[in-house]
């Protein structure tokens, strides 16, 4: 019987109106991330999110800020690698490049100038984030527009 090793990663979808803060990667081409990492044993997963984006950029965040957006998995070999990804409305600008040897920016983008650059799995959370929200926003202005009608 093969053993699984499964690595929990947490990644961070810091949102500012319909912009993302993306870490860009020293690769070329572009590539661009999300704050966030391996989780160490007896570690939660805000604790591992606060800990790892503290380390890459400097961004103090309060767990209670955070909220579970998704969890997404894919098999490697024998490995399960598992990404958590947690939700944080802020207009903060206060981080800065930490870990030089892997980024060479942080920033806020607008979503949409992003996904290009994003891989697969922070494609995919970014989308499902973004369009969920603007159909739930339809819904809204449809309820209201009735209940307006309704009061004329």
């Amino acid at each position: 019987m093969i053993k699984m090793k499964i690595i929990n990663k947490t990644r961070l979808l810091a949102v500012k109106g319909n912009s993302i803060l993306v870490l860009e990667k020293i690769d070329t081409p572009i590539k661009l991330s999300f704050a966030g990492g391996i989780s160490k044993k007896k570690e939660t997963l805000e604790e591992t999110l606060v800990r790892e984006t503290m380390e890459e950029i400097g961004f103090k965040i309060n767990p209670n800020d955070l909220t579970f957006f998704k969890t997404k998995s894919k098999t490697i070999d024998n490995t399960i690698i598992v990404k958590h990804y947690y939700k944080l409305k802020t207009n903060s600008d206060a981080f800065k490049v930490i870990e030089t040897e892997k980024f060479k920016a942080v920033y806020w983008i607008k979503w949409k100038d992003a996904i290009e650059y994003l891989d697969k799995e922070d494609r995919k959370a970014t989308k499902e984030y973004f369009t969920k929200k603007v159909r739930r926003n339809i819904k809204l202005l449809k309820r209201i527009e009735k209940v307006l009608s309704q009061n004329k």
